[in-house]
């Protein structure tokens, strides 16, 4: 028992002994490494260099990055609007170690172990990063991060630290520094501003584009704003009382670089850059050259098309993507008249309800679930649920009812079947079907088109000032549509381009396929729809929320003429000078089923054993009811001869 408790002891000691010579070591190298490490000369204003942002064809879209700073000393900062910046960012900066020992230790178990990055640096780290060092994360920045800013604190006080600090951090909207700040979100000098407005300055450095109220993530900033205002109190930088008022603040980005379209392009452009992990130093000073996804010639059409299609009607407002089937890629977007004027994305922030142009996607579903396009319901009205403009049916085929745009019929489709389908072309599955952006349901008419869905993006390539490349966008495909489910709703979308207002859509010059969709009491308008190359969605609205023809429930093809104008002029300009393609021919696939009421007088039902009944396609007819059975005839080779039927709604 004796010597087996000196041999462990001997074991631990050994133990012990080698650590003590790690730790030595581990001490000397640091030692070392911290007097190597050399103060650099302050290079944020000398390295600063505006990134550009390009169309897909490399001409320029934009320059981003203007350095916009004023100096101020630390004196002429109001001491609310200080106490705000260390309650923001670093509570503990003038009584603490000019270095957080857990937020480093944080930082680097995650270069370590592989996880996700992490801040871990307060405000002498946060300096130095910006003023001396690179904005990458790496083990090797952070520790010559830590030992510069050892080095500085040694060198130099507090005081100067933080007023450097506050002279060089990025607040968002190109601003360096509070005065900046100050002016490009108040309007005012450092001086004049409030704790209040102090506190979303401070909140902001966090996030600075995000953050911004103007940016549309108002719930966000408040939260932020409310974590700054209640760790001012607890600091005793602002009193107690009443919670302050949530300010006000100007409207972002009011340079000419933003304005058109130009400034929902350029944000978008940015937000990806966010997304894949670049920060705003290195997008506003780092000389970056990106490379958007976006088409100059399609870009320039989609103003025109909106503005001829919306005339001089000033409160209507409208929003259009379109996307290349098969990558995702965005080509064009409409979100406004104007950025600087409406700072809302139509096309890639509002979300609105889709109506029927949402049909589609439960049809596929029930032809993915077997039931053929020449299967009949009822048409008649279904609880609440009428046809547009009071068609009347009383009962039709599937076909029919996508072309007819029958409400009543996929009323009673997607209370049988529902519409999962969807949510494999990126949008929600359930009916009845929520708010959509209109980028979303372009990406999954594209799906339509081309049977994979693609996520929607607009960045294509990252490069930095040396030419190095950062990123390039590799979209991720997955199969959404069986070939037989894509062309018997491409067959079906056809169809509805040659009736009612989807007529007002079809091409000059090529096969194309499309969908309307009308929403209660006329509150949005769509027109979406697809050629094998190109998907594009249209959707206009009031923000004022009177219905868009303004006369309550007046016809809702009113309402449908707007989005499918906007849709046949932008279209008819993006494919011009490309040869046509045609679509896969229909397959008519899954069984006739017949989900309608049999009418009294109707004769007995063939028995399953008898052979099919021939079908034969829809004929014109002058009655304003169709037939009961309209059905359709085996495709022809030229899927793009007219199918002819009943009356058409207008949903």
């Amino acid at each position: 028992m004796d010597g087996h408790r000196k041999r462990r002891w001997r074991i631990i000691r050994r133990v012990l002994y080698g650590l003590g010579i790690a730790v030595v070591g581990l001490c000397v190298a640091v030692g070392v490494m911290y007097e190597r490490t050399e103060v650099p000369p302050v290079n944020a204003a000398a390295r600063a260099q505006a990134s550009t942002f390009t169309y897909r064809d490399g001409s320029t879209l934009a320059q981003v990055g203007r350095l916009n700073r004023v100096a101020v000393r630390l004196g002429d900062v109001p001491a609310p609007v200080r106490g705000a910046v260390l309650a923001a960012e670093d509570r503990g900066f003038y009584h603490d170690p000019v270095v957080s020992p857990a937020g480093l230790a944080r930082a680097s178990w995650a270069a370590v172990s592989g996880g996700a990055r992490q801040g871990g640096s307060g405000i002498a780290q946060q300096y130095v990063k910006v003023a001396y060092l690179s904005p990458e994360q790496t083990m090797s920045r952070k520790v010559k991060e830590l030992f510069i800013a050892v080095k500085l604190s040694r060198s130099r006080p507090k005081d100067w630290i933080f007023e450097q600090y506050l002279n060089t951090v990025y607040f968002g909207r190109g601003a360096y520094g509070i005065q900046a700040a100050a002016q490009a979100y108040f309007r005012k000098d450092v001086g004049a501003l409030t704790p209040s407005e102090g506190a979303l300055l401070a909140g902001v450095i966090q996030a600075p584009s995000y953050l911004d109220p103007a940016m549309g993530h108002t719930a966000q900033t408040r939260a932020r704003w409310t974590y700054v205002i209640n760790g001012m109190r607890s600091t005793g930088a602002l009193g107690g009382g009443a919670l302050p008022e949530f300010p006000a603040v100007a409207p972002a980005h009011t340079e000419p670089t933003y304005a058109g379209q130009r400034g929902y392009l350029i944000e978008r452009v940015t937000a990806e850059l966010h997304a894949h992990g670049f920060d705003d130093d290195q997008i506003y000073r780092r000389g970056l050259r990106v490379t958007s996804t976006i088409d100059p010639r399609m870009q320039a059409a989609a103003p025109e098309a909106v503005r001829h299609a919306t005339g001089h009607d000033k409160d209507i407002e409208a929003g259009l993507a379109a996307v290349r089937p098969g990558t995702g890629e965005i080509l064009a977007s409409y979100g406004g008249r104007n950025y600087l004027t409406h700072q809302y994305d139509n096309a890639l922030l509002a979300a609105l309800p889709p109506g029927s142009s949402f049909d589609p996607f439960v049809l596929a579903t029930a032809l993915r679930d077997g039931i053929g396009l020449r299967s009949t319901f009822d048409a008649s009205p279904f609880g609440k649920v009428v046809n547009d403009d009071d068609a009347e049916a009383a009962s039709s085929d599937l076909f029919t009812a996508t072309a007819s745009s029958y409400n009543t019929v996929f009323a009673r489709l997607g209370a049988k079947v529902g519409a999962s389908a969807a949510s494999r072309a990126g949008l929600p599955g359930g009916l009845p079907p929520k708010n959509v952006r209109v980028v979303d349901e372009a990406a999954a008419y594209a799906a339509l088109a081309d049977g994979r869905y693609a996520a929607p993006h607009i960045l294509a390539k990252v490069t930095d000032r040396s030419g190095n490349v950062l990123y390039t966008a590799r979209p991720k495909t997955r199969d959404a549509f069986s070939p037989a489910v894509r062309a018997d709703v491409t067959f079906a979308l056809q169809g509805a381009m040659r009736r009612g207002a989807g007529r007002r859509a079809a091409l000059p010059d090529r096969p194309a396929a499309g969908k309307i969709g009308t929403t209660g009491h006329n509150e949005a308008g769509w027109f979406s729809g697809y050629t094998p190359s190109l998907a594009t969605a249209v959707v206009v609205y009031r923000p004022s929320n009177r219905p868009l023809v303004n006369i309550g429930d007046a016809p809702h093809k009113k309402s449908a003429a707007v989005p499918a104008a906007v849709w046949r002029e932008f279209m008819t300009s993006a494919e011009s000078g490309r040869p046509p393609e045609p679509f896969p021919a229909p397959v008519l696939a899954g069984a006739v089923k017949d989900f309608a009421p049999t009418p009294p007088a109707e004769s007995p039902a063939v028995p399953p054993s008898a052979p099919p009944i021939p079908v034969k396609e829809p004929s014109v007819t002058n009655s304003p009811k169709p037939t009961r059975r309209a059905a359709l005839r085996k495709p022809t080779p030229t899927p793009t001869d007219p199918v002819k039927g009943g009356k058409p709604g207008e949903g």
